[in-house]
């Protein structure tokens, strides 16, 4: 009977497990390969149903969105949308994007006012809009400000700023109002359940070189008090604000709006006004 010594069993099954294991590499490798081919392929035929998607929307005129309802896309030449194929085959826009100008009395389309300059005075916002069918609303807001009204002895009146108020945190000037001096509230158009929509310029936590020097960024805003944040005018100078999906809505999705505090003079109509405008352009019932 042959035997094997302890020694030569061990170098043979060190082999075995050395091949096996460059078998079981070589399987790995293959089938990742496979794989990564199907993977491929199946992107291929999901970017071509895409792009005919795209493709279809883009010769209608009236266009369907989530929920039923339709765009039409008459009402807001110029702006882009985003088409999907939802998994049941149906092809349908789901974003919307697009920008306006605020002449201080009437909103203008950027596609409108294309190559033609524009007075400094002017607003700018830019939208982007997720699309849906909305439904009415009775139950109370979940985000953003939660109150319906604010102790008036909180509330400033931004004379500068018609429509805007800060409501503050503490009488000022207090370090709890450290994030209330920059979160401007639209006081005449409010949502469903009467709690304020705001304006949130964060980028007064990262003031500009001239921001500073005006002595302007939120940490100068601290050390105000309330007549000297009744009379705040940021004039010319530019940092960023936004209005976020829970203070903007439309008959066709909520948005997010970006915008700059040399737009916040008549923002809060401009605002109101891009939401009547966007809503006109939505058919629902069908």
């Amino acid at each position: 009977m042959f035997k094997m010594s302890r020694k030569e069993a061990f170098r043979r099954c060190k082999a075995l497990l050395k091949y096996g294991l460059v078998l079981l590499v070589c399987y790995w490798v293959v089938d990742f390969y496979i794989e990564w081919e199907e993977a491929a392929e199946r992107r291929a035929i999901y970017q071509k149903e895409q792009g005919d998607c795209s493709k279809k929307l883009a010769g209608m005129e009236q266009v369907p969105i989530p929920g039923g309802s339709l765009l039409d896309r008459s009402r807001i030449p110029g702006f882009y949308f985003g088409s999907n194929l939802r998994s049941d085959g149906s092809c349908i826009a789901d974003t919307l994007e697009g920008s306006f100008w605020w002449t201080g009395s009437e909103l203008r389309t950027e596609y409108e006012m294309s190559g033609i300059e524009k007075p400094s005075s002017w607003g700018y916002f830019r939208l982007a809009a997720r699309l849906y069918t909305r439904k009415e609303r009775t139950e109370p807001h979940r985000m953003g400000y939660r109150h319906a009204d604010w102790p008036d002895d909180l509330i400033v009146v931004l004379k500068n700023y018609p429509g805007l108020e800060l409501w503050l945190d503490a009488p000022p000037p207090h370090f709890k109002n450290n994030f209330s001096v920059i979160r401007f509230v639209m006081r005449d158009w409010r949502r469903h359940d009467g709690t304020p929509r705001t304006i949130n310029c964060y980028g007064l936590n990262y003031p500009s070189d001239k921001i500073q020097a005006a002595g302007l960024g939120r940490l100068d805003l601290l050390k105000f008090n309330k007549e000297q944040l009744e009379n705040l005018d940021f004039g010319e100078l530019q940092t960023y604000c936004t209005v976020e999906l829970y203070s903007f809505d439309f008959a066709g999705g909520v948005g997010r709006i970006g915008l700059d505090t040399s737009s916040l003079r008549g923002a809060s109509d401009a605002i109101k006004f891009i939401s009547e405008y966007l809503s006109r352009s939505i058919i629902t019932g069908k």
